[in-house]
């Protein structure tokens, strides 16, 4: 008499298990690696002056390719500078949404007392 056994389940779970301790293991060390090359201030400099060059080069790859001179710049959006007043619009997005969801609580609450 042959014995069927089912591993399937048990396979999966290895698999799911060793994802996760290696997915842990790679942040482990990302996070050990950075936190050296951050104490590091010759590291950190020379990190920082590479960064910059990069974004130089990108800026005028893109300013050169539109054609645009005094556009926005790519580091000035990664540095978040806003125009059009796109805080006075998230501001009111946001109230908007906050308003909404007290109102839908409200609704809630009164439908099922």
């Amino acid at each position: 008499m042959e014995s069927s056994v089912n591993t399937g389940p048990a396979f999966w779970l290895i698999i799911a298990m060793g994802g996760a301790v290696l997915l842990g293991v790679a942040l482990a060390y990302g996070l050990i690696s950075t936190r050296r090359r951050r104490e590091n201030p010759v590291a950190q400099r020379l990190t920082d002056a590479a960064t910059r060059e990069l974004y130089r080069e990108e800026e005028g790859v893109r300013r050169h390719a539109a054609g645009e001179e005094n556009s926005a710049s790519i580091t000035g959006a990664r540095q978040g500078v806003t125009g059009h007043n796109v805080n006075l619009v998230l501001g009111a997005s946001l109230m908007l949404a906050v308003f909404a969801g007290a109102g839908l609580f409200g609704y809630l609450w009164i439908a099922r007392g």
